[in-house]
């Protein structure tokens, strides 16, 4: 488990067991971390933290609301997050979860390896505003 803190967000890296790698060709298919010789990272933990931190909505940090937000997605090979793929698990508000969805397209991740080879990957990640 990998934890940030900055600007008033911590977010935890965190990885799910979301799909199996049941696809059809190799490119389409999606690893859990579990699958990996080397695990999903974050490309930059400050680089993450600034743009959750701007994606907090202003309004509810004006009034102190805080909230945690659980996404699945999926990485693909060249450590992007497919949009697609976002999903909101849980969040304890809308907004918060409109913010998040919003912000991951920006982060940024290392992939994971498997025989030598950047895969797509399932990752969870939970968000908490604070």
């Amino acid at each position: 488990m990998l934890t940030i803190t900055a600007r008033r967000i911590t977010l935890a890296l965190g990885f799910a067991m979301m799909f199996g790698a049941s696809a059809v060709s190799a490119q389409s298919e999606v690893y859990s971390q579990s699958e990996l010789d080397t695990p999903t990272r974050l490309a930059s933990q400050e680089v993450t933290a600034r743009i959750l931190s701007r994606s907090y909505p202003p309004n509810l940090k004006r009034q102190g609301i805080t909230g945690t937000v659980q996404l699945e997605f999926v990485v693909d090979a060249a450590g992007r997050v497919e949009p697609s793929s976002v999903r909101i698990v849980e969040s304890s508000s809308d907004e918060l979860a409109t913010a998040a969805r919003s912000a991951i397209g920006e982060v940024r991740f290392r992939p994971g390896v498997k025989s030598g080879q950047a895969v797509r990957t399932v990752v969870s990640l939970p968000i908490a505003y604070q």
